[in-house]
């Protein structure tokens, strides 16, 4: 019974294997294909190379992906561009980013990493405001506890 099974599959994959490649849907028209909804925007590709980047912690290269952005796709990413920075101690060039946006056009995240970027700086009132700031204007925040210790612990600091 097993012998007549296996030849019966083997004459039928012999049979069909000809058919496995009919439906590959390829065509050939005369007429050609508008591609334009499929190109992608080289500003596109370079935010998803340096996400790649980060998250593979190449934040060298993840800096240099996020450098060749534009404005919009720039501040769709700017935690992780900033926190290359921050993770390659180049507190300075983080800075030089930062100063090009108000604190009211940046998320909680970033202003609390532009707080840290100012402590390791030893700017240690900068960090004192920032961290005030979202402590006035993120009232409802889960992390209010997390910011007034920082406080405290800057205040310590300072008056060393």
């Amino acid at each position: 019974m097993n012998r007549y099974l296996l030849i019966y599959i083997l004459f039928c994959i012999n049979i069909f294997s000809f058919e496995i490649f009919w439906d590959l849907g390829v065509g050939i028209s005369p007429y050609s294909v508008n591609s334009s909804k499929n190109d992608i925007n080289i500003s596109t590709f370079h935010r998803l190379e340096g996400i790649k980047k980060y998250f593979s912690m190449d934040y060298e290269m993840a800096i240099y992906h996020f450098s060749q952005l534009d404005e919009n796709d720039k501040m769709i990413i700017l935690y992780e561009y900033i926190d290359c920075h921050y993770l390659l101690n180049n507190f300075s060039g983080a800075l030089n980013i930062l100063n090009n946006y108000d604190n009211y056009e940046l998320s909680e995240n970033i202003i609390y990493l532009k707080s840290k970027i100012h402590f390791k700086l030893s700017s240690y009132e900068d960090s004192l405001i920032d961290l005030e700031y979202l402590l006035s204007n993120y009232k409802d925040s889960d992390y209010s506890d997390i910011l007034k210790f920082e406080i405290q612990k800057i205040n310590l600091v300072k008056d060393e």
